[in-house]
């Protein structure tokens, strides 16, 4: 049995046997979709498979290191280091607060200020798509200025900041400008190795969703960013 105590296999056998339900349920709606050869139950049983092969593998470090690695982990996550880091960095005091809020605060601005400049000025048709890219140049700026000072409110940020033009520009536009921010967040600053791993990233995402799985992804409903989104998806498939 090797480290394993009563309560590894316990917990092991809730998840598998929750993944056992899951597996036999899929049954229920096991049915052809026609713009999707794998039909409706290859994305729930895919991550029903990665479930059961997740707690099959903490079953298994169990058996060989028994609580003591996680012991460790907890105890070096607990001492750190990261109050004396976050007290260095000035992490703590309230205008880095009020700066992380207002940062946080950007994605909301673009999802209400658009709509109040059009009713303000009854703008219709073209206007209106002028109006919410000059707001997403504007806060672009805004965010790009702050995130030098904030880092941290910046990766906060970044993700919803995405989710919020995600709608208007479409993900195809968007993705690898968004990989590119993360790379720089987390210190990257080469730019052949950055273009070269946001292609990497960008092309699995293209093939996972638009080949394999067939996902619509957002494609914009602005010009030219639906243009872009839309020749992507033709080339594509």
């Amino acid at each position: 049995m090797g480290k394993l105590r009563p309560g590894h296999l316990v917990e092991a056998a809730m998840w598998l046997g929750l993944c056992l339900f899951l597996f036999i349920y899929s049954f229920q709606f096991d049915q052809d979709i026609e713009i999707y050869k794998f039909g409706a139950t290859a994305w729930p049983r895919a991550i029903v498979l990665l479930m059961a092969i997740a707690a099959l593998g903490q079953l298994y470090h169990h058996w060989k290191r028994g609580d003591e690695a996680s012991v460790q982990m907890i105890s070096a996550a607990v001492d750190d280091g990261s109050e004396e880091a976050a007290h260095e960095a000035h992490h703590e005091g309230l205008k880095w607060y009020a700066s992380t809020f207002a940062m946080l605060l950007i994605p909301f601005a673009y999802m209400r200020i658009p709509d109040w400049i059009t009713a303000l000025l009854a703008a219709e048709g073209g206007s209106v798509h002028v109006i919410r890219i000059v707001v997403a140049a504007i806060l672009i700026g805004i965010f790009l200025y702050t995130m030098r000072r904030n880092m941290i409110g910046a990766m906060l940020t970044l993700p919803l900041f995405f989710a919020a033009m995600l709608e208007d520009m479409g993900f195809y536009s968007l993705a690898p400008f968004f990989i590119i921010g993360v790379m720089i967040m987390f210190g990257e600053n080469r730019p052949k190795p950055m273009l070269a791993i946001m292609g990497l990233i960008f092309g699995l995402l293209m093939l996972l969703f638009v080949n394999i799985l067939y996902v619509g992804l957002p494609v914009g409903n602005i010009h030219p960013f639906y243009d872009i989104g839309s020749w992507v998806v033709t080339v594509l498939q």
